[in-house]
């Protein structure tokens, strides 16, 4: 060995140790501690059986490939079932709910309506709730309804201007103006608007026997708008009426008859006056009477018994005026009985008929008569 070898002994006790086979040692190295990513990578790389003969470096990338693989894919797990599919679910919904409203809003005549299947594709071409709700199918029903009604009205007006309003499942029915039909559309959106259908009128005259009661406390006259009500019992049927609708409207009087006996008439007026003077007394009486009967005169003026012009136009209206004045003077015979001739739709003639004994006219304070709309004004003008 020469001074240059590096195991050559540099002093004596070198020397000796190399005299004495002691070989001098390296220091052993300090065992370095182990990360919790590497002893995650070591796992893996004994899971996956990765080569032992791969240095520590591949490994390293091995396991790191793999951590950020496993991390992705919670992510996107999480992401999926706690935001992703929450989102469609509720856009899911919401499109339901909107096709629903579709085709509530456009049924009947408007079913198959082109616009119908517009409005669906972009209801399932929608991609967030915000779009879905964005779409007013209110909107676009309630024009197309009036475009149709307003169609429907013109073309199903008969001789007299008139219309007829029938309401789903035929529940009632109205007779009205045409003028009147238009304001109903005009004033309304789709969700009224998709419950009529405007159809020509077909009346008959029904003839009923009614009471005082039924016959409008008796003060309907001929040409008066009645509506027809049922009232309430253990038979009341629900599909045809119920208690806030009438279950015929806009029904025209168009004749009224009392009992014979209401034109029986045997009055007597008395007017007593007595005058004393001293002893002497002189009682006076003034007695009117009269007796009649209505019906006998008015056949005794046609076979021109009477002038029967005189008799006609002194008998007009009588029992009309009979009622009115019973009225002004709050005392009347309310166990009158009327045979009345309405016209209502022919549809409903057998349930006038069926239920003639509970069926109620009333008078729509809009088409009230003169005295009614005096006595409202009466009660609500001021001063």
């Amino acid at each position: 060995m020469t001074r240059k070898d590096p195991h050559f002994p540099k002093s004596f006790g070198e020397l000796e140790d190399l005299k004495t086979g002691e070989m001098p040692r390296p220091k052993l190295k300090e065992e370095k501690e182990i990360t919790a990513i590497e002893a995650f990578n070591n796992k893996l790389g004994s899971l996956f059986k990765i080569n032992d003969n791969i240095n520590d470096e591949k490994k390293r990338k091995i396991g790191m490939i793999i951590t950020t693989l496993i991390v992705l894919t919670l992510i996107i797990s999480a992401y999926y079932f706690l935001i992703y599919e929450p989102a469609q679910q509720e856009l899911n919904t919401a499109k339901a709910a909107k096709l629903n409203e579709l085709h509530d809003l456009y049924r009947g005549p408007l079913a198959s309506d082109g616009r119908v299947f517009s409005l669906e594709d972009e209801i399932n071409s929608a991609n967030s709730v915000y779009e879905v709700e964005s779409i007013n199918i209110m909107m676009y029903a309630t024009k197309d309804w009036k475009n149709f009604h307003l169609k429907s009205i013109r073309s199903n007006t008969d001789q007299f201007n008139r219309t007829m309003a029938v309401y789903d499942n035929e529940s009632r029915n109205m007779i009205m103006s045409a003028e009147e039909a238009v304001n109903i559309v005009n004033g309304n959106d789709a969700g009224k608007l998709c419950e009529i259908t405007f159809k020509m009128p077909n009346t008959v005259s029904v003839p009923i026997l009614v009471s005082r009661l039924q016959a409008g406390a008796g003060l309907i006259s001929v040409g008066s708008i009645v509506d027809i009500y049922k009232n309430n019992n253990d038979t009341f049927e629900e599909n045809i009426t119920n208690s806030t609708e009438a279950a015929v409207s806009g029904c025209t009087v168009l004749s009224i008859m009392r009992y014979e006996d209401n034109g029986e008439i045997e009055s007597e007026y008395s007017k007593a006056n007595t005058i004393v003077e001293g002893n002497m007394t002189n009682p006076s009486e003034n007695t009117q009477t009269f007796n009649s009967n209505v019906l006998e005169m008015l056949k005794g003026a046609i076979i021109r018994g009477y002038d029967e012009e005189a008799t006609i136009d002194m008998l007009r209206d009588y029992g009309i005026k009979l009622s009115s004045y019973e009225r002004q003077i709050n005392l009347g015979d309310l166990d009158a009985e009327y045979m009345l001739l309405v016209e209502a739709p022919q549809d409903k003639v057998n349930f006038i008929l069926e239920n003639m004994d509970s069926i109620v006219l009333t008078i729509p304070t809009s088409k009230a008569p003169s005295w009614m709309a005096g006595e409202i004004n009466a009660t609500y003008s001021p001063g």
